[in-house]
């Protein structure tokens, strides 16, 4: 399955990606940024985790990569997953990383949260999608805010990272505020 959005596709994750992934998530910088534990994930450990996800179902949730298509060739820059799906409350919780330092700061991350928020929307008829943010990860939460991501609350002391305690932000986006959001003038 591809999904296609103005600067990214959305695809299946591959055994391929193991070496991006961990080499991505092993960045300090990265790693601190998505409130990732303080051990370094081994590439036989991202290997695994592929595996054991190669199949998308409501309960383990949906796992794609994230591909620049701008270029000559498409190039993974990331990925994203949309997890724990409630199919009566039709709703869920999505996670990204744009692990490519290159491609940061450049519209990629919210083409990428744009083009999965469409798709779940309107094929898996969802609600409500969901997220949780590091307070110190403002250039996130800019990504999140243009495609019509809000605060609705704030997780006091919530993680404990590098040995010093952080807020959680928690932001939902509501499918009618999304469809407002991007319908096309008339």
């Amino acid at each position: 399955m591809f999904l296609e959005g103005e600067r990214v596709r959305l695809r299946a994750v591959e055994p391929e990606d193991a070496p991006a992934f961990a080499a991505w998530i092993n960045d300090p910088e990265i790693r601190h940024l998505v409130g990732g534990p303080a051990y370094q994930y081994s590439l036989v450990g991202e290997e695994e985790a592929i595996r054991a996800r190669r199949t998308s179902d409501w309960e383990r949730g949906i796992w794609f990569a994230i591909e620049a298509t701008d270029g000559e060739a498409p190039r993974l820059i990331g990925n994203m997953d949309l997890r724990r799906l409630n199919a009566e409350a039709r709703r869920g919780e999505v996670g990204m990383l744009i692990g490519d330092r290159a491609y940061w700061n450049r519209g990629y991350g919210s083409d990428a949260l744009r083009t999965l928020c469409r798709w779940a929307f309107a094929d898996l008829d969802l609600h409500r999608i969901e997220l949780s943010v590091a307070e110190y990860n403002p250039r996130a939460r800019r990504a999140y805010e243009k495609v019509g991501f809000a605060i609705e609350g704030r997780l006091k002391e919530h993680r404990y990272i590098a040995g010093r305690y952080h807020d959680t932000i928690v932001m939902g986006l509501l499918r009618r505020d999304f469809e407002a959001a991007t319908e096309p003038e008339s």
